[in-house]
């Protein structure tokens, strides 16, 4: 594929998932778990080319902290980073238990970062328990996360790879 071609569908994405995220800002906060859905813009950009899928990522990352700084925060480090992972490891890797391994490790890290270092509640409410036991329920956390996003992007990848090779 054209690195022209790259640009003009990464920059489509990239305001795709912005929108995405973006919903409880432009209507209210009913509309938050609309939210869920701009990981997969960056899943389909950065599964066609990693290059890409990080610019996109950065770009909708910019696009969504002009608007609202807390959704930005949240794209960095819960659904944009989703979709960014699963797409590169699915580009590079074959094994969807590899692929999953390394997203919950990325996604536990930023949770983490940001419920520990920046002081945000990831679940909007405190962890109950020790540090160990709270970092273990990140950690499961992300791997559910992680398994049903890269299960519902790829069948939106698939239809998508489908419905462009008849066209």
């Amino acid at each position: 594929m054209g690195s022209t071609k790259n640009i003009a569908i990464g920059a489509l994405f990239a305001v795709i998932a912005a929108l995405f995220q973006l919903m409880p800002f432009f209507f209210s906060e009913f509309f938050v778990f609309l939210t869920i859905f701009s990981a997969i813009p960056i899943y389909i950009v950065s599964r066609i080319n990693p290059k890409s899928g990080v610019l996109s990522y950065f770009t909708a990352c910019l696009l969504i902290i002009t608007l609202s700084v807390h959704e930005g925060i949240f794209f960095l480090s819960t659904n944009g980073i989703i979709g960014l992972t699963l797409g590169i490891c699915s580009y590079y890797m074959k094994r969807r238990v590899t692929i999953w391994t390394v997203g919950s490790i990325v996604l536990a890290t930023t949770l983490i970062i940001m419920n520990y270092c920046i002081e945000i509640p990831i679940l909007g409410i405190e962890l109950p328990g020790s540090m160990i036991i709270q970092m273990g329920i990140i950690f499961t956390i992300s791997i559910v996360s992680n398994i049903l996003y890269y299960y519902f992007s790829d069948f939106i990848y698939n239809i998508l790879k489908k419905n462009l090779k008849n066209h």
